[in-house]
């Protein structure tokens, strides 16, 4: 039988982050993922902990893992709490698959260009469900009673976020392709779905990842044309804002609580659910209320009347949500995570911090779209993180960028 790394590796990463759009796909193959690592791990527990990677894998894990772990022993609703920390721990036996998978920088570089391929596709998807009402796989459009339609494409409410998420890896390979500035013409199409989506914190998340992607940008390269490239990129957002100024209806209604929509009924409260938030963190502040337990919380103490609360509902914003669920030691360990992110900014390997800002987006503080112990934030968590670990093995420093590690060459007087 092929073995994993007999194969183009950037296909096999790309049909992954692929299955995004196609609902429970990367659920499913994580799980299987998950499995082949465990029974590695039942054979011969030193094995498995010795593949290059695993262990730095499982200790960024660890900023949430433990947390969700202690926030068991008062967890408002233990079921859904201890389900989600044992999917968190399959992520660490999952991740053993994809370490078997080497990367050369070649590879990485395909990688991007075909991710920003599969993005335009999404991109596609949101206006062919803005057209004819519904997506390429039948999610249909949402729309208000303001005559305001807003796009979900197939990922569904995470539609605006995950094309904010991998905007840099999509940037990149256009620049790679050429740098002009007609080029980034064909940014706009991804800012103005992320437009499309109707959600605000998308257009914050787009902005940050177009600075962030700037900043390593220019640390790496400070030349003239890095200069127009940046300058254009960002022309092309600000089109998009503007083009999106027929939205702006859609955010005053939702914040006068109009939105027609029960998938947006909960962005018309914002304010009364982050408070709620608030409210069950310095209440629960030891440990939290339990991953995935703030939404059982406010159920049983009706702490919300003003609309109807599921246990399936969460704070509307990532911050909030691990302050609540897992108290102080999840703040902890979110701040370590970024801390171990925030450095491989500086990395000297262009592909090694590109990545680490795209792992950086997925779990961006103000992310409001779903929630961030959910089946689909999970998974974007664990495709590029694991990714992340898989370049920083791979990649060697390139001797221009990383003077420390060039190569020494005999001198002559």
């Amino acid at each position: 039988m092929q073995r994993l790394s007999d194969l183009s590796p950037s296909i096999i990463w790309v049909f992954l982050f692929f299955t995004l759009s196609l609902s429970s796909a990367t659920r499913q193959i994580i799980w299987l993922m998950s499995l082949a690592g465990l029974v590695v791990f039942a054979r011969g527990p030193r094995g498995f902990l010795e593949t290059d990677g695993v262990r730095k894998f499982w200790v960024v894990l660890a900023c949430f893992l433990l947390p969700a772990v202690f926030s068991l022993f008062d967890a408002i609703n233990f079921e859904r709490s201890l389900s989600g920390a044992v999917r968190f721990l399959a992520y660490g036996f999952a991740v053993w698959v994809l370490l078997q998978i080497k990367i050369d920088r070649e590879e990485s570089h395909r990688l991007m260009s075909l991710v920003g391929a599969v993005m335009m596709l999404w991109v596609v998807d949101g206006l062919v469900q803005l057209l004819t009402g519904y997506s390429v796989f039948g999610n249909p459009l949402i729309e208000l009673d303001s005559g305001q339609a807003l796009v979900t494409g197939s990922l569904r409410m995470g539609y605006g976020a995950t094309l904010a998420i991998l905007s840099p890896f999509y940037l990149e390979a256009l620049r790679r392709t050429g740098s002009g500035v007609l080029n980034s013409v064909l940014a706009l199409p991804l800012f103005a779905a992320i437009v499309m989506s109707g959600n605000e914190a998308s257009m914050v998340h787009a902005l940050v990842a177009l600075a962030g992607y700037a900043f390593i940008l220019r640390r790496l390269e400070s030349d003239a044309a890095v200069t127009s490239w940046l300058l254009s990129l960002l022309f092309s957002f600000s089109l998009a804002v503007l083009m999106g100024v027929m939205l702006s209806d859609t955010f005053s209604q939702s914040v006068a609580g109009q939105a027609a929509s029960d998938a947006y009924k909960a962005f018309d409260y914002l304010p009364v659910i982050w408070e709620s938030a608030w409210s069950g963190f310095t209440e629960h502040w030891i440990n939290g209320v339990g991953i995935r337990g703030w939404g059982s919380m406010v159920v049983s103490m009706e702490s919300i009347e003003v609309l109807p609360v599921s246990e399936r509902w969460h704070p509307h914003m990532y911050a909030l949500e691990v302050a609540v669920d897992t108290g102080v030691p999840g703040l902890v360990g979110y701040g370590l995570f970024f801390l171990f992110l925030g450095r491989r900014l500086f990395d000297g390997r262009p592909e090694v911090a590109l990545t680490s800002l795209v792992v950086i987006l997925a779990l961006f503080p103000l992310n409001s779209s779903v929630s961030f112990y959910s089946y689909f934030n999970g998974n974007i968590l664990f495709l590029t993180l694991a990714l992340l670990i898989a370049l920083d093995r791979d990649l060697k420093p390139m001797p221009e960028l990383d003077p420390v590690n060039a190569p020494r060459t005999n001198s002559v007087a």
